[in-house]
């Protein structure tokens, strides 16, 4: 397997490096990574390193945050209903649940619907609406509605909610598509005209600077006093959850959200939380955003692939340990026939992304018949992922016979995805979406030109298409670069993801130590020349056990993680190769 090293640091590098190691002591060699990640100066550097929430831009500079503001103090000072409309992922799940928690604790009515997405679909509807209104009981339709990671492109269902007497406040973060819609308020830092300092905020981060604004609103107006001022920072853990799962940039505003919503998480103060940790096996260990990544988000989505969206709410609003169990219990349930439908589908679809990257395809587009829609941006991220293209995966839309297509959509870095789709509008019937992540829909008599124009956009681009190619971050040449030291201050880049992917290291004619097969997977002890013992792991590798008696070049993360109960640092195998 090919590995392509990264630019070894320069002489302006280097002495940034120096500087930086001299000033915030910290290693040269992590200076000079994060020199090549474009962090050139040292406030940039103390900034990345140390972010805090007082690093935070005012909601005020959120274009729209003033009027709803306005509007959702008028329907509070009226004591009418806030009717909150989410969406199904996990992204819209948390926003809903903050909204939800922060009514709560303020002592206001507060009512929630999120689509079923096997029966209603995406976004706000004429349907939705509907239920939201019934399933509240609430006869009275005074009062105001807010969007969450939605309605950006409703423009009727807006004027539909106002002609049945409701106020609306949209607030969303995917990209507009046409003019915004005629609601009281709309909050988006991607609209024409916001000058937010982080456009990239995801759905939860929305609503938190909302919230961040209604709060202050409300002591102003004397609808809340200091001795009851809820402390935002405790729902930083629905940010955290709903920001990396919508594998939005973990930069700027957003690493700083993270970055403390992750200590919040950790702390577990939630009861769904904890419950939701427990069933991960995360009870009694810090949670990274990998963890969300892999083990939390997966399980709070697949209440909304399901059709059951309500299970993640209640899971996260849930005040006692018993109901906050039986939600975790049930998403359990449903992550494992989440697991089994994706099964179901993965080989065929994998098969023809196969076919197409064989033909020479940029983007990966494949049909499946019988594909639950539930599944359908999984098994995109898994093609994007395993091809390094742009993948979209269509089904057949329910009710509609084979009329129409139903896809969604994932990317890889580099390439904005809705971007890709305006350039293919005349082929599409309907989409949105933002860079990573579109949803779409397609008459099937369009799909094979859909794909061609699909490709012939990404022809434009200049991509660096490299599926088998290991890129590293950093070489130690040096080995004894590589110590405790070191390992320590890498934490300091957390979160990793989107936009701050984790850094990967090699060492060259390295000798791995007292190997071991433990069920598969590679065990050993790598010390480099420092004298310094490192545990190392190599998942499934464990066949290469007596492969490797001599030197091998190995390309690794390093993992903070606990054994019998303490944190280690511990060096992940990812590559291993004869020196």
């Amino acid at each position: 397997m090919p590995i392509r090293i990264a630019e070894q640091p320069g002489r302006t590098a280097s002495a940034f490096a120096r500087e930086a190691a001299a000033t915030l002591h910290i290693p040269e060699a992590l200076a000079a990574l994060l020199h090549r990640r474009g962090i050139v100066t040292l406030p940039a550097l103390r900034e990345f390193l140390y972010p805090n929430l007082s690093m935070l831009p005012s909601p005020d500079s959120l274009k729209g945050v003033q009027e709803a503001v306005a509007v959702i103090m008028h329907a509070l000072i009226q004591q009418q209903t806030v009717f909150i409309h989410g969406d199904y992922d996990v992204d819209g799940i948390t926003a809903t649940a903050l909204l939800l928690s922060f009514f709560q604790q303020t002592g206001h009515q507060a009512v929630f619907h999120i689509p079923n997405r096997l029966e209603e679909g995406y976004g706000l509807s004429r349907r939705s609406i509907d239920r939201l209104l019934v399933g509240s009981g609430h006869k009275s339709r005074e009062g105001v509605l807010v969007t969450v990671d939605c309605g950006i492109s409703a423009r009727e269902e807006v004027l539909y909610a106002q002609e049945l007497g409701l106020q609306v406040v949209i607030t969303d973060h995917h990209e507009p598509l046409g003019p915004v819609p005629a609601a009281d308020a709309v909050i988006n830092p991607k609209q024409p005209g916001c000058t937010f300092a982080s456009p990239i905020l995801s759905g939860v981060g929305v609503a938190f600077f909302l919230v961040m604004a209604l709060r202050r609103a409300m002591m102003e107006q004397g609808l809340l006093a200091a001795s009851s001022m809820p402390n935002l920072k405790q729902h930083l853990d629905l940010v955290a959850l709903g920001t990396v799962a919508d594998v939005v940039p973990l930069i700027d505003v957003n690493r700083v959200l993270v970055r403390a919503g992750l200590e919040v998480l950790s702390r577990k103060h939630r009861p769904g939380v904890f419950f939701l940790c427990e069933q991960c096996g995360l009870q009694d260990a810090p949670v990274t955003a990998e963890d969300i990544s892999f083990r939390l988000a997966p399980r709070i989505n697949a209440s909304g692939r399901l059709g059951k969206p309500e299970i993640g709410v209640e899971l996260l609003i849930a005040t006692t340990s018993e109901r906050a169990k039986a939600a975790a219990s049930a998403l359990e349930v449903l992550n494992g026939e989440r697991k089994q439908l994706e099964l179901d589908c993965l080989p065929g679809i994998m098969q023809q992304g196969q076919e197409l990257v064989t033909t020479g395809r940029l983007g990966v587009v494949v049909h499946a018949d019988n594909c639950h829609p539930g599944v359908m941006g999984i098994l995109a991220s898994r093609m994007a992922e395993r091809f390094q293209r742009p993948a979209i995966v269509f089904t057949n839309a329910a009710g509609e016979g084979e009329l129409l297509l139903k896809g969604s959509g994932r990317s890889i870095s580099g390439v904005h995805l809705f971007h890709i789709l305006e350039r293919c509008a005349e082929h599409i019937k309907q989409f949105g979406g933002h860079a990573m992540a579109v949803g779409l829909t397609v008459e099937k008599t369009q799909l094979q030109a859909f794909a061609k124009q699909f490709d012939a956009a990404l022809a434009t681009l200049d991509l660096q298409l490299h599926p088998q190619d290991l890129l590293v971050d950093h070489h130690f040449v040096r080995k004894e670069e590589l110590t405790a030291d070191f390992a320590h201050f890498l934490q300091y880049l957390q979160p990793f993801g989107e936009g701050n992917p984790e850094p990967v290291f090699l060492l060259k004619r390295e000798s791995l130590l007292q190997q071991k097969n433990t069920r598969g997977h590679l065990l050993f002890q790598l010390r480099p020349a420092n004298g310094q013992v490192f545990r190392g792991v190599g998942f499934n590798l464990a066949n290469t056990i007596g492969s490797y008696a001599g030197p091998v070049d190995l390309v690794f993360t390093i993992k903070r993680s606990r054994f019998r109960g303490e944190e280690v640092d511990q060096i992940h195998a990812i590559y291993l190769a004869p020196a």
